[in-house]
């Protein structure tokens, strides 16, 4: 009984194995019959088309950067001192000058200590004075002999001292004359406060900002470089930016720094970009793009953008070989742009190529240009 049972097993698994292999091998005959009659049908067939030549064009290219426009100078401004804004000048918008008064503090806590500082000085002032007089009388006496040499002694050391406290009651004054002077708050340089960050009888540390100001007569718009493109520009080169604000206006700038070192994992270069805005209708913080004009090369070997075909992420074009038959090539590309390719390889001057119609072209098809279509 179990005999007749592995018999049966054994004669379904090649039952079903011989099935199986029937109808892979009608799948694949029917594959290979579909491509040897899309074949047949393809080379009987002449696919109407445009050519055009391998030729030399001066190419020129413009390279396209994204950018964030950012004042040329800003800076937050602060107080040297402690103290409370008895007066906050200005809003954000108003256009300053350097040295305009922004904002005051509470100075009669420093009034009082600077004429308390002035009459510890009148005072040191006036001990110096007698000590000076004590000093000459008691040198005159030693030269009589009519007091001893340590109380001679005495008198310069009194005299010195009175010196030492005189130095030190002036420079007592002069820093705290310094910290009132400091509670005025003025503008380092000319610029637009574009932030205001406390309100008057807001108490303020040293160094935390009050109001923050830029100079926005100039803006730049910067860009980050590839490593391959960063050699297409130079210091000094005019360039186009376009700001989304304004469509269809163009403003003119110039590149004016280059970062000498790449940052890091990105291997991109930072390229500053300098726009006059007289006017201030650029602000700072819109997106911009730059476009820049790259290394001119002239006499390159190029192609009409239009002849370009993917195949597989990789660009080719078809060539026209024997018996009106396209052969499709792999191309090496320099810069794309402007209607032209730049070759660096993959065809030779004087090739003719399919420019338009090669979608329906496969490599190995056959051609005929189209009525009226010569080469190009």
């Amino acid at each position: 009984m179990a005999t007749d049972k592995k018999k049966l097993v054994k004669i379904v698994a090649i039952v079903v194995i011989a099935f199986t292999a029937v109808i892979a091998y009608r799948i694949y005959a029917n594959l290979a019959a579909n491509k040897e009659r899309a074949g047949r049908v393809t080379q009987g067939r002449t696919v109407a088309v445009e050519l055009g030549k391998v030729t030399r064009q001066d190419i020129k290219p413009v390279l396209v950067f994204s950018a964030n426009l950012e004042p040329v100078w800003s800076a937050d401004i602060s107080s040297k001192v402690d103290g409370r804004i008895d007066r906050l000048l200005v809003e954000e918008g108003d256009v300053v000058k350097a040295g305009s008064l922004l904002a005051v503090l509470d100075t009669n806590e420093l009034a009082a200590q600077v004429v308390q500082a002035q009459g510890s000085l009148f005072s040191a002032q006036a001990s110096l004075e007698q000590a000076n007089l004590d000093l000459k009388r008691t040198e005159a006496l030693a030269k009589q002999g009519a007091v001893s040499v340590q109380a001679l002694d005495t008198a310069r050391i009194k005299r010195d001292l009175a010196i030492g406290s005189l130095r030190s009651a002036e420079g007592n004054l002069a820093l705290l004359q310094a910290r009132l002077d400091n509670a005025n708050i003025v503008a380092p340089r000319d610029g637009v406060v574009v932030k205001r960050y406390v309100q008057a009888g807001y108490y303020t540390k040293a160094g935390t900002a009050i109001v923050a100001v830029a100079d926005t007569a100039s803006l730049l718009a910067k860009a980050m470089v590839g490593e391959a493109q960063v050699h297409e520009l130079s210091v000094g080169s005019k360039v186009a930016v376009q700001v989304n604000a304004f469509p269809g206006k163009q403003f003119a700038g110039t590149v004016t720094r280059i970062s000498p070192a790449a940052v890091q994992p990105s291997r991109t270069f930072t390229a500053e970009i300098t726009i006059p805005n007289p006017g201030g209708q650029l602000k700072s913080g819109m997106f911009a793009k730059v476009e820049a004009p790259g290394r001119v090369r002239p006499g390159a070997l190029a192609v009409p953008e239009g002849a370009l075909v993917m195949r597989e992420d990789q660009k080719t074009v078809f060539v026209v070989i024997a018996d009106n038959k396209v052969q499709q090539r792999l191309l090496k590309l320099g810069y794309v742009g402007g209607g032209w390719a730049e070759v660096l390889d993959g065809v030779k001057l004087g090739d003719t190529i399919v420019v338009a119609g090669h979608n329906k072209l496969k490599d190995g098809s056959s051609i005929a240009p189209s009525p009226g279509a010569g080469e190009k």
